[in-house]
């Protein structure tokens, strides 16, 4: 009797052992093929990104074969206003600046380091009536042979250039002699100059500045002894402003013309 109960609890237990083992199989079987599922879409994943980029780079190649096969477009050349153009027109001046590379008879040429007009080497057309040489510190006139290579300038020209190489333009106003500590005075022609309440004003120049100009600014005649005051100062006058860093005014020189 004991040896048969023993029998049926041990094949009991080998029936349980074997129910469980039988759930785990299954189990361990079930996460094999999730993560199979899962690496196959990974890899279809894969599969698509590769024939977009193929698809793209398809693409690609088409679009730069089209461009090849496009006529080649002219570039319009960059023209200056005609002398018939510029009559009755006053244009404008622009500074540029730079060392002297050499002095000639008649012109002068710089290698302009400006961000305006012709970077590089330019020659300077000079006009012995029209050009103006001033020393930058007080506005009197310099020869042109006193000009040395390697000197820094600034320089007033027009806003048309021969085309040349390297351009040619004509200068208005060379400002040389420049010490290292000096703020360059600026050549403006006056557009207003308003009188304020204080007995000051304000002058608008064509370069789009205003200054203040304090009414005890000292102001000076170009080569003449007659005596001017801020009052001479109108509206299509040319003149020489020594400035502070805010734009006030410490001195002018005031041109007949």
């Amino acid at each position: 009797m004991n040896r048969s109960k023993r029998i049926r609890c041990l094949l009991g237990c080998g029936l349980l052992i074997a129910a469980l083992t039988g759930c785990k199989t299954s189990e361990e079987a079930k996460e094999q093929n999730e993560q199979q599922e899962v690496l196959q879409e990974q890899e279809d994943g894969n599969e698509q990104q590769q024939e977009d980029l193929q698809e793209q780079e398809e693409q690609m190649g088409q679009q730069q074969e089209d461009l090849q096969e496009q006529p080649d477009t002219e570039q319009p050349e960059e023209s200056f206003p005609a002398e018939e153009d510029m009559q009755g027109m006053e244009p404008s001046s622009i500074r540029i600046w730079g060392p002297v590379l050499s002095v000639e008879e008649g012109r002068v040429v710089i290698d302009n380091r400006s961000d305006v007009s012709f970077r590089g080497e330019m020659i300077l057309s000079v006009d012995g009536e029209q050009t103006r040489i001033l020393d930058a510190e007080n506005g009197y006139p310099v020869e042109l042979s006193e000009l040395s290579e390697g000197e820094a300038v600034f320089v007033y020209i027009g806003p048309t250039a021969a085309l040349s190489e390297p351009p040619i333009v004509s200068a208005s106003l060379i400002l040389c002699k420049i010490p290292d500590s000096l703020r360059v005075p600026d050549y403006v022609r006056v557009s207003a100059m308003e009188e304020q309440s204080d007995g000051s004003y304000f002058l608008s120049g064509d370069n789009e500045i205003q200054y203040l100009v304090p009414m005890e600014c000292e102001i000076l005649p170009y080569l003449t002894r007659n005596v001017v005051t801020l009052q001479d100062v109108q509206a299509g006058s040319t003149c020489l402003i020594w400035t502070d860093e805010r734009r006030t005014a410490q001195k002018i020189v005031l041109f007949a013309d």
